[in-house]
């Protein structure tokens, strides 16, 4: 009698073992599955959505670029595409990317340590319609936002991001005064290929 009790015993404590670890996968896939984070020894990886457009923010905020792109986590979290290890945004291209936020080493902060993230994969990515419309009012003409590509002509930079010059738009002229210390306001359209927007209008 004993015996077979204790083969039920252990039959039982293997049951309720197998049914942890299923458990314990379902979970995980789950997790995966939804767009989570899931930590490892890599690191945490997460979900963020970026947005098509650019946001002018100026001069003068710390530790804030004049001209970028904001990724937002799953848990609201955001930060700019700039500090997204391996990943460039195009503007008028929205994404969903899967990032992984490591622990680095370093000397340059009090705690002796920091934090990278990095671009694990492009999940998907949706370019504006064609003829979507970006204004950006009052750019502060100070430290060239506008500059002109040296090396291909009829190729200008709003800081980073490149554009095409639409008709009848000077824009030599707006690189002319791109540190004169005024004011502008600029329109860009979506035009797609390899450089996907055009200047149709400043002011």
């Amino acid at each position: 009698m004993n015996s077979c009790k204790s083969l039920k015993d252990e039959q039982n404590m293997k049951l309720k073992i197998s049914t942890n670890l299923l458990s314990v996968v379902v979970a995980t896939v789950f997790l995966v599955s939804c767009g989570g984070s899931s930590d490892s020894d890599e690191g945490t990886e997460f979900n963020v959505s970026v947005e098509s457009t650019p946001a002018y923010y100026g001069l003068g905020i710390q530790f804030t670029p004049p001209l970028a792109a904001t990724a937002t986590s799953d848990s609201g979290r955001e930060m700019f595409t700039d500090s997204i290890i391996g990943f460039e945004h195009e503007f008028g291209t929205s994404y969903e990317l899967r990032v992984v936020e490591k622990d680095v080493d370093t000397n340059n902060v009090a705690d002796g340590s920091a934090t990278s993230i990095e671009l694990v994969e492009v999940i998907s990515s949706q370019p504006d319609a064609i003829g979507t419309s970006y204004v950006y009012n009052e750019v502060t003409l100070e430290g060239n936002p506008f500059t002109a590509n040296e090396q291909t002509a009829g190729v200008y930079a709003f800081y980073q991001y490149e554009f095409l010059c639409a008709e009848n738009v000077d824009c030599d002229g707006l690189v002319a005064i791109a540190d004169s210390g005024g004011l502008v306001s600029v329109e860009f359209e979506y035009t797609g290929g390899d450089v996907p927007i055009t200047l149709v209008w400043w002011n």
